[in-house]
């Protein structure tokens, strides 16, 4: 999902990671397929994804996951389901920064940036342990943010679900970008347009439940667009993942 912002703030001049991690527990830091944006500018194009890596409990498996990315274009990850304690940033051997946060190593979110941007990163951290965000420096005067979701399973009650836009929307307006881009896994199906909406497309997929109308009404809320659901693209280039229910 995407909100460009019409605004032109500075983005701070340094390069370096303030602090490497988010406020350490304050409460700040802030469904794509391979979205990729061109931008008018020296960073020419940015291929950001989503991923719900299942565990990257053990150093074994991030590099397992960076053997499989390499194979791929990419300059921005955001992780879901990370299942590694605690909170940290670092750089792995291979160059990459590599951000998590987690609490009982039973979810989590995070982000992988690719060598070439470390130093685009102005600022990194979390909100709470299922909604990260990264800002980036793309120009001299424009920044971009991208937050990963890891939202709450249907075993959760509403009021969990509820309290994860909350935490979306803190992420959302804790600092102003030109650019935002929101992504992650929703634990929702959006389905095609319905009543004339115009922040979804007519190119989705399947029937919306009530957790993607909550998506609607946020995306609506906040200006969102999903922006997958406006291109025409055969079926099986609509999902990456099948439930074992089918």
């Amino acid at each position: 999902m995407i909100k460009v912002t019409k605004i032109r703030p500075p983005v701070p001049g340094a390069p370096a990671i303030p602090g490497y991690g988010s406020d350490h527990g304050n409460g700040w830091a802030e469904g794509a397929k391979n979205l990729q944006w061109r931008f008018g500018c020296h960073l020419r194009r940015l291929d950001l994804a989503t991923y719900n890596a299942r565990t990257l409990r053990t150093d074994e498996k991030i590099l397992e996951l960076e053997e499989e990315i390499d194979k791929l274009r990419w300059n921005v990850i955001g992780l879901s389901e990370v299942r590694r304690k605690g909170e940290d940033t670092v750089i792995l051997e291979s160059g990459n920064l590599f951000y998590h946060r987690d609490h009982l190593s039973q979810g989590g979110v995070g982000f992988i940036v690719h060598k070439s941007l470390v130093n685009n990163v102005v600022k990194i951290g979390s909100v709470s342990t299922r909604v990260a965000y990264l800002i980036l420096r793309i120009t001299k005067r424009y920044s971009l943010k991208v937050i990963q979701v890891y939202a709450p399973t249907s075993a959760h009650p509403d009021e969990k679900v509820e309290e994860i836009y909350e935490d979306i929307s803190r992420a959302i307006h804790s600092s102003k970008t030109h650019y935002t881009v929101l992504m992650g896994d929703f634990i929702a199906k959006l389905g095609t347009r319905e009543n004339g909406e115009l922040k979804v497309g007519k190119f989705g997929i399947g029937q919306r439940n009530l957790r993607g109308q909550q998506l609607a009404n946020f995306m609506e809320k906040e200006g969102f667009f999903m922006m997958n659901s406006f291109f025409q693209k055969r079926p099986h280039r609509k999902w990456t993942w099948s439930s074992p229910d089918g």
